[in-house]
């Protein structure tokens, strides 16, 4: 545990937030000695294979097409407005040109906390990508915990890669557009998955890989070509159907609104789910299929998701016996106020007074 040498960092990166919120700051620690950034081109350049890349609360533009080509380790201040009252949201915004920010195999062993991924462009566009060709799309061992996606991610270069069983770990994350599996394979466990849009697959082309979704909350999102995935403890507003297509896919202890899991699967495994349910019934607040962070998923009271999981805890995300963190605060400190006196003191010093709490995850 380094708590004792990232912390001043962090603390400084609020600091200067605090002081200067116009020039968000980054900070490069690891191999070499700390270098601090404004920008996030320029701090992924500079970093060494296994860097910690610390991103203060605000927005860092950078140029579509941006490759990370080595093993970083990106850690925001997180994704939820209520918890990063005193930092921000930590946000990376493709700019100038619609182009996915891309993930090669030479960065496997990668891992993005606490970032909203986000664009000038609008969600109809790809903001993550695998490789620069299909000779490079197959990083292993990467993780992203407690992130938004406000932009298409794709686990490959295209549709025809290769496919593989090699997983990608999404943990808590938030979903407002789209996961595509081009073949490859994914853990997805207490996400979340907007409706975005009629007739949208938010999670689709997992054909030729595998798929567990395990504690997921879909608001009238559909899944779609998913082969031989595993969907368990999920809780779904679709008035449809979960998935379309998912070719020996085994659902088991979903609560679904719709009269059926899933049509046109043939060699499905379909056991102990609930359909028909209320979705007025399921959570304490959310009305719209579409994610606020005001809205809470928590199984209300009476909700027909309470205990119903495999394990006896509630399905959706706030089962498990890890359920999902509340405000998605990521695992670094996390900054609960801060004081900023408007001049210096007597001795000429600036009094300033920051409280921090440690995360247990």
């Amino acid at each position: 545990m380094k708590l004792h040498r990232t912390l001043p960092l962090i603390v400084g990166i609020a600091l200067a937030a605090a002081t200067q919120a116009q020039l968000p700051r980054i900070v490069v620690q690891g191999n070499g000695a700390p270098q601090v950034f404004t920008d996030f081109a320029a701090a992924v350049a500079s970093a060494q294979d296994n860097d910690k890349i610390y991103l203060s609360g605000g927005g860092f533009p950078y140029t579509g097409g941006l490759v990370i080509d080595k093993p970083l380790h990106l850690i925001g201040a997180g994704i939820h407005p209520d918890s990063t009252q005193v930092t921000s949201v930590t946000e990376l915004i493709m700019t100038n040109t619609p182009s996915p920010l891309r993930i090669t195999t030479a960065a496997s062993g990668s891992t993005f906390t606490g970032i909203r991924f986000s664009s000038t462009y609008g969600g109809n566009t790809e903001g993550i990508r695998y490789g620069t060709s299909t000779a490079d799309d197959l990083p292993t061992g990467i993780a992203f915990q407690r992130c938004q996606f406000d932009l298409g991610v794709y686990l490959g270069f295209n549709s025809s890669t290769p496919g593989s069983s090699e997983a990608t770990v999404f943990n808590e994350c938030y979903f407002a557009y789209a996961l595509r599996g081009e073949s490859r394979a994914a853990v997805v466990t207490r996400c979340i998955f907007d409706a975005n849009g009629v007739g949208l697959f938010a999670v689709q082309g997992f054909d030729s890989g595998t798929l567990l979704m395990e504690n997921c909350v879909l608001l009238g999102s559909l899944m779609a070509n998913c082969y031989g995935a595993i969907v368990r403890n999920c809780i779904s507003t679709s008035t449809n159907y979960i998935c379309y297509d998912c070719t020996n896919s085994t659902f088991t202890n979903n609560v679904v609104a719709a009269p059926a899991v899933a049509i046109a699967t043939a060699g499905a495994t379909i056991t102990g789910n609930m359909v028909n349910a209320d979705p007025a019934t399921f959570f304490v607040s959310e009305t719209d299929d579409l994610y606020q962070y005001s809205d809470d998923l928590h199984m209300a009271a009476g909700s027909p998701g309470i205990g119903f999981g495999t394990d006896g805890t509630d399905v959706g995300i706030y089962g498990t016996a890890t359920p999902y963190k509340p405000g998605a605060v990521p695992y670094n400190p996390h900054f609960r106020s801060t004081t900023i006196a408007p001049a210096t003191n007597a001795n000429g010093a600036l009094p300033v007074n920051i409280r921090v709490a440690a995360q247990p995850n």
